[in-house]
């Protein structure tokens, strides 16, 4: 069963996967969608994490997730919000379809992804749907280096969360998500996320600009210094 608890936090700074995927929706609706709200259909939702960096009057948001405890506290800021297990065939329903499909840090921790995606699209979208989602990079520098040493170790958090049951490359990340009927727009990526692990690297606090030159990093240098990749996508029906 998937699910999600309060191990994830919010990751508020422009570079990470929060930031990111909330900046591209804002855009999204800010040029597609200027005269109403975007519908987002957002699949493992955890607390909320999301819709805290979303306008409510630009944005309908709908979750989904396993944990109850989280479907209970993202009701505060979602419009609906649904106790589902996205590895069993998709039977929730919502009062209006997406404008986008959100999947941010949930496939991995899924035993078959290609399933669950697959059903999600054919089940809610339409062709030319968008799709948003974000996987941990298995790839990463740290973990390559610690291989080199003979480590592989689970952690509480990160890419070698102990809930991960599937390991990502950019490479087998895109094979996956291309096979489940979706074009690729574009591919993303994220640095480490200093700011949760030291307050210093904030916005406006003494290290943030050594946040930035690794955001830079990751951005030129995706396979090996990204943290999690985001790719944008279209449903093609």
């Amino acid at each position: 069963m998937a699910t999600t608890d309060f191990r994830y936090s919010l990751k508020p700074d422009p570079y990470s996967s929060h930031g990111q995927i909330a900046a591209w929706l804002k855009n999204y609706k800010r040029h597609t969608l200027p005269q109403r709200a975007c519908v987002v259909y957002d699949i493992g939702c955890a607390q909320g994490l999301l819709g805290q960096l979303l306008p409510g009057r630009d944005f309908t948001l709908y979750g989904v997730d396993a944990d109850p405890v989280s479907v209970a506290q993202a009701r505060a800021t979602y419009r609906s919000v649904l106790q589902a297990d996205i590895e069993q065939p998709p039977t929730f329903h919502f009062s209006e379809p997406p404008d986008v499909l959100v999947l941010a840090d949930v496939l991995e921790h899924t035993r078959e992804p290609a399933d669950g995606l697959t059903a999600l699209c054919r089940t809610y979208l339409l062709a030319g749907t968008p799709i948003v989602i974000s996987l941990p990079n298995v790839a990463h520098l740290y973990v390559r280096l610690s291989l080199l040493t003979g480590r592989f170790e689970y952690a509480a958090r990160g890419i070698c969360d102990y809930t991960h049951l599937r390991f990502f490359t950019k490479t087998s990340a895109i094979r996956l998500i291309e096979e489940c009927g979706i074009s690729i727009d574009r591919v993303a990526a994220t640095p480490v996320p200093l700011p949760l692990l030291n307050a210093r690297f904030q916005p406006g606090r003494p290290l943030w600009p050594i946040h930035r030159l690794q955001a830079a990093m990751a951005r030129l240098f995706k396979t090996l210094l990204g943290y999690q990749l985001i790719i944008y996508g279209r449903y093609r029906g």
